[in-house]
C-alpha cells in the first residue's frame, strides 16, 4: 500500500513539474509568430490594406506625399532598409495618427501632418512607425490579440469581412505592449541620428501632442500611444547618450 501511495505521489509531483515548465515556455513565441513568413505577411498586408483603403481617400497630391516619401528614404538609405519595400499611404484623415501594417505598409494621416510644426517631427514619427516594422511588432501584435490561426485563416480568405475590420481596429485604435513601444522609440533615436536628424523632435512631437491630449484629433493618437510623459523622458535620455557616443 506504501509503494502505492510513493508512486502516485511521484506521478502527481513529476506531472505538476511537468506542467510547471510547459506553462513558462511562450510557444506562441517559439511555435507561432517565428513560423510567419514574409509571404504570410504580404498576404496579410494586401487583405488589410485592401479593407482599409476601401474607406479611406488616399492622397495622391505629389506636393504632400514627395516630402514624407524622402523622409523615408532618408531614413532607409542611411539604416541599410530597403526603402522600396515600405509601401507608404499618406490618407486623408484629420485624426493625427500613423500607424503600420502587415505587407510593410506605413500610413500617415493628413492630420499628423498638418499638426507638425516641423518635418523632423513628422520624420520622428515615420521613424517610431519604421522601427515597428523592422521589429516584426506588428504581427506579434495581431497574433496577440486575435490570434494566429484567424491570421493564418486571414491570408487564405477564409474569414468574413467583420473580422478583417475588427483586426484593421487593432491595428490602428489599440496600443502595442510598452516594451514594444520603448524598442521602436528607441530605435527611432537611432534611425534619426543615423540619417542626420535631430531626434529631440519625436520627443518634441509628443510633448506637443501631451499638452493637447482632449482635443478631439489627439485623442485617437493618445489611445494608440499612452505614457507620453514617460517616452519623452526615456527618449530624451537616449538623445543625450547618442550625443555623448559621438563626441567620443
Amino acid at each position: 500500500m506504501k509503494k502505492l501511495f510513493f508512486l502516485l505521489l511521484f506521478i502527481i509531483i513529476a506531472f505538476g513539474g511537468c506542467y510547471y515548465v510547459y506553462s513558462k515556455i511562450n510557444w506562441s513565441g517559439l511555435f507561432g509568430v517565428k513560423k510567419i513568413t514574409e509571404n504570410v505577411d504580404e498576404q496579410l498586408g494586401d487583405v488589410f490594406w485592401k479593407s482599409y483603403s476601401a474607406e479611406m481617400v488616399e492622397v495622391k497630391d505629389i506636393k504632400i506625399v514627395e516630402p514624407i516619401q524622402q523622409m523615408v528614404r532618408e531614413l532607409c538609405s542611411e539604416n541599410n532598409i530597403a526603402a522600396s519595400s515600405i509601401n507608404v499611404h499618406v490618407v486623408d484623415n484629420k485624426e493625427i495618427n500613423a500607424f503600420a501594417m502587415p505587407g510593410r505598409h506605413l500610413v500617415v494621416h493628413t492630420g499628423l501632418i498638418e499638426f507638425a510644426d516641423k518635418q523632423e517631427e513628422i520624420a520622428g514619427v515615420i521613424a517610431h512607425e519604421i522601427a515597428h516594422i523592422e521589429s516584426g511588432h506588428v504581427v506579434k501584435k495581431l497574433g496577440k490579440e486575435i490570434g494566429l490561426s484567424i491570421l493564418m485563416n486571414l491570408t487564405l480568405g477564409d474569414i468574413g469581412g467583420e473580422v478583417v475590420r475588427n483586426a484593421l481596429s487593432t491595428i490602428t485604435s489599440t496600443a502595442y505592449d510598452r516594451s514594444l513601444e520603448k524598442e521602436a522609440d528607441l530605435k527611432a533615436v537611432d534611425y534619426m541620428v543615423a540619417a542626420k536628424m535631430n531626434p529631440t523632435y519625436l520627443a518634441t512631437f509628443l510633448e506637443k501632442l501631451d499638452k493637447q491630449s482632449q482635443t478631439p484629433e489627439v485623442l485617437q493618437w493618445v489611445s494608440t500611444h499612452p505614457d507620453s510623459k514617460e517616452r519623452v523622458r526615456y527618449i530624451n535620455e537616449k538623445v543625450k547618450s547618442s550625443r555623448s557616443k559621438q563626441k567620443e
